[in-house]
């Protein structure tokens, strides 16, 4: 982790975050995100806290063998980014792809959340997404 590690509530979302996706779903995304939250999902437009609790449920259940993995964090005041790498059979074969997550918190919760990757990748056609180096 980096500038998270001198924030609290940095590091405290970030190692919830973390613990989300060790055990993903539908219903736990409120334990992160506030239900009146605005959320703003690429490919899938924006959404309420609840709302994405409902979509994550079935993106979950759509994703065969989804691992997102957590890579890092950094903030400022309100805002968080977390980097993250996500893999899954998609379309038959097995696809990895990056993206960032920018939170903006408070009391500890997301009341904000933009979801952001190269949305192409989970196309029947796919495409790589963001490139490994």
């Amino acid at each position: 982790m980096t500038d998270a590690g001198k924030d609290p509530e940095h590091a405290d979302f970030y190692e919830r975050f973390c613990a989300f996706w060790k055990d993903p779903s539908g219903e736990r995304v409120l334990e992160i995100i506030a239900p009146d939250a605005s959320i703003h999902f690429t490919g899938a437009g924006f959404m309420s806290g609840t709302q994405y609790a409902a979509f994550m449920g079935e993106t979950l259940a759509a994703l065969e063998e989804l691992v997102v993995t957590p890579m890092d964090c950094a903030g400022n005041g309100d805002m968080l980014y977390i980097a993250w790498e996500a893999a899954a059979n998609i379309h038959g074969e097995r696809r990895t792809y990056r993206g960032v997550d920018r939170f903006r918190l408070k009391d500890g919760m997301a009341v904000e959340e933009h979801v952001i990757f190269d949305s192409a990748v989970l196309l029947p056609e796919g495409r790589g997404g963001i490139e490994q180096v």
